[in-house]
């Protein structure tokens, strides 16, 4: 599961993308697609594990993929996600993620139970090693009061922190806000960065991951969190 890219069948992107287009969030400009909590209880693990690594024969005209590494333009800058430099050529991101990015400002992920450079069951004990954990609903915004009280309330508990590629700096105003939404029936998210924040995970938004929501931005070198 170290893949660089995994490339998603037609049909199941077409699944992907019509849950997370069910619902709408409004924070001025950063209006987007949000998950459908009801919907995504109804999906397993292995519908949405039946992507190719796009070595199995499958050619698309217009294959839509999701990239772990995933560089962000933002003002004509490159961005990475915080994290490991465990992707191609050394980009990093957040550990187990992968992204596919329809608008400026808005992403798809999918998280898996692996960690920096392929290491299994990193995020969970009891999930299978290379398991689809959740999927992933990222908006690009400021931090703010409003922004984090109102995205909270949605399920965009936790924000991530973005890297320059050139020289590492952090964006000076924006971060990324994630809605994790869980995918097998239990597991115990019990590992990963911050272990101390260890909880159950059932299927639906988990209000529960690494909330950081509440901490305001810092733009300045310090130590993040993945």
């Amino acid at each position: 599961m170290n893949k660089q890219i995994l490339s998603a069948k037609p049909m199941l992107l077409g699944i992907i993308i019509s849950i997370i287009t069910c619902g709408s969030i409004n924070n001025n400009v950063y209006a987007q697609n949000t998950l459908d909590e009801e919907e995504l209880t109804k999906m397993n693990s292995s519908t949405l594990t039946s992507m190719n690594d796009n070595k199995t024969g499958y050619q698309y005209k217009d294959p839509k993929v999701f990239t772990h590494g995933i560089v962000l333009n933002l003002d004509g800058v490159g961005y990475y996600f915080e994290g490991p430099a465990d992707a191609t050529d050394g980009a990093k991101d957040a550990p187990g993620h992968y992204w596919w990015q329809d608008s400026p400002n808005h992403l798809y992920g999918l998280h898996f139970n692996i960690g920096p450079f392929g290491e299994e069951n990193w995020w969970s004990s009891d999930a299978g090693g290379k398991d689809l954990l959740f999927l992933v609903d990222a908006i690009i915004a400021p931090w703010t009061n409003t922004t984090a009280y109102d995205f909270a309330k949605k399920g965009y508990t936790h924000y991530h922190e973005l890297l320059r590629v050139d020289n590492g700096e952090k964006h000076p105003n924006l971060v990324v806000w994630f809605k994790h939404v869980g995918i097998p029936s239990v597991f115990n998210f019990d590992k990963g960065p911050v272990p101390e924040d260890g909880h159950i995970v059932t299927p639906g938004v988990d209000h529960q991951f690494l909330t950081n929501y509440y901490i305001p931005y810092n733009p300045k070198p310090q130590e993040g969190l993945y």
